[in-house]
């Protein structure tokens, strides 16, 4: 179970140092997507509780083929260095505009990643993300 609240910075290379208490979960791999305004990291349990979720949603038309598509498309495989860190992608850094500061939240079956200026102002991203954070809160991802 992931709680809690922590402030990091990331590196030049898109790492971040993970709370000792969200390593453990992630020691062999994690995996981490797109939650529209800010980045989701599962362990592999939790991630396959979501992504049989996402499909009987996809099935029962309350997320489209295409929010799926886009969800599984920027999952990457994350593992824990010797330090204690994770590498970001730099395609969601970038899209999700990360700069150097981000707060990790415990969110029960996940670790949220959070640009900071985003964590503190939520509505600060754009329509497209915020429909998406919407629609995935809504089904309750």
């Amino acid at each position: 179970m992931f709680v809690g609240r922590h402030e990091h910075s990331l590196d030049p290379k898109g790492r971040v140092v993970l709370p000792a208490s969200f390593r453990s979960a992630v020691v062999d791999r994690g995996y981490v997507t797109t939650l529209g305004t800010h980045i989701g990291m599962w362990d592999e349990n939790g991630f396959q509780e979501l992504t049989e979720k996402l499909m009987r949603l996809r099935d029962e038309k309350k997320l489209s083929a295409a929010e799926v598509k886009k969800i599984i498309r920027d999952t990457s495989v994350v593992k824990l260095d010797s330090a204690g860190r994770i590498t970001l992608p730099r395609a969601l850094l970038d899209e999700l505009g990360f700069r150097k500061e981000v707060v990790l939240t415990g969110y029960i079956n996940r670790v949220e990643i959070w640009p900071a200026e985003v964590f503190a102002d939520v509505n600060a991203k754009t329509e497209s993300n915020a429909k998406m954070a919407d629609a995935i809160n809504e089904h309750g991802l």
